[in-house]
């Protein structure tokens, strides 16, 4: 059975992943593919385009817990509306390790980098809990 892209999208968006059986030739392209598009999204990572954010499932757990949905929020030039707060993110070239909210402002690094550390997972976490909710 095959679907389009606007079903696989949906379906991804629900958390359901596919499964289809490739050749060998298939899948080495498509793990190429998905390599460069990591490196893409590694190196220009935006936050302007709402099926980026919607992919993220870090990104949707922490909508969860707000109790918000990805039509509840709105993007902006320098940051993420998220009616609740304003989450700001700092550039991948002056990366810090510090997540700070003050006047309903979420300050962070990037959700990749935080993504990889264990410590800013956390801190964010508690900053959401203690500031946010």
């Amino acid at each position: 059975m095959s679907i389009n892209q606007r079903q696989y999208e949906q379906l991804t968006e629900m958390g359901i992943s596919l499964w289809q059986q490739k050749s060998f030739a298939n899948a080495l392209n498509s793990a190429t593919e998905d390599h460069s598009e990591q490196e893409k999204s590694a190196t220009a990572y935006s936050y302007n385009d709402l099926t980026i954010l919607t992919k993220d499932t870090f990104f949707t757990d922490i909508l969860h817990v707000l109790e918000l949905s990805i039509g509840e929020i709105s993007l902006k030039e320098d940051h993420i509306d998220l009616g609740l707060f304003n989450w700001f993110f700092q550039s991948d070239k002056a990366i810090t390790t510090s997540i700070s909210c003050h006047d309903n402002n979420l300050i962070s690094p990037t959700l990749e980098v935080i993504k990889q550390s264990p410590e800013l997972k956390k801190g964010l976490w508690q900053i959401i809990i203690k500031h946010l909710l």
